[in-house]
């Protein structure tokens, strides 16, 4: 999903600081985002923050216009700045955040390493992050596979204002990432 974005940042020749909060994607994200110069990719300290991607991307993107920014944030830590949205399309940031919704707070998850613990602590019904966005006034765009993801990649690239693609992520394959990048 990263190298797909950074690929249609390339596209679309935008060159955006990149913003990241804690969650099971924070793992590929900072990875194999390919950051070029100081203060391109910007993470919370300690790598413990959510909801720490959308304001980050806000200032980032405040910062420098032409620029602008692209947060990567979990379902999770988005539903913990969700008011943000609205900051970004008051504002009209050139700003994309790409949310990864699995409607579960997979780290904490892959954490609990099958301890016997009770069931439904860290799970919620699916959100509809786009529709949020266009609620508070910006763009929100979904895609559920590589194709869509692309093509609303493409779309919230072109926008002079803040956009939103809410990806359907299925949580079953961060394990198996976090452990091949952590060994």
């Amino acid at each position: 999903m990263v190298e797909i974005a950074q690929q249609a940042c390339r596209a679309a020749g935008r060159d955006p600081r990149v913003s990241v909060d804690a969650g099971a994607h924070m793992f590929p994200c900072t990875s194999f985002w390919q950051a070029e110069r100081p203060g391109d990719l910007l993470i919370s300290n300690g790598l413990a923050t959510m909801g720490f991607a959308l304001p980050a991307g806000i200032a980032a993107a405040l910062h420098d216009p032409n620029r602008g920014a692209l947060a990567f944030t979990g379902d999770g830590g988005l539903l913990m700045a969700l008011g943000e949205l609205a900051t970004a399309a008051v504002l009209g940031v050139k700003l994309t955040v790409v949310v990864f919704n699995d409607a579960t707070l997979s780290l904490i998850d892959i954490k609990t390493g099958g301890r016997d613990l009770p069931g439904g602590a860290l799970g919620w019904p699916e959100a509809d992050f786009a529709a949020a966005m266009r609620a508070l006034g910006g763009i929100g765009l979904r895609a559920t596979d590589a194709a869509g993801y692309r093509a609303a990649l493409a779309e919230a690239l072109a926008a002079d204002g803040p956009a939103l693609v809410d990806v359907r992520v299925d949580p079953g394959s961060y394990p198996a990432q976090i452990k091949a990048l952590r060994g």
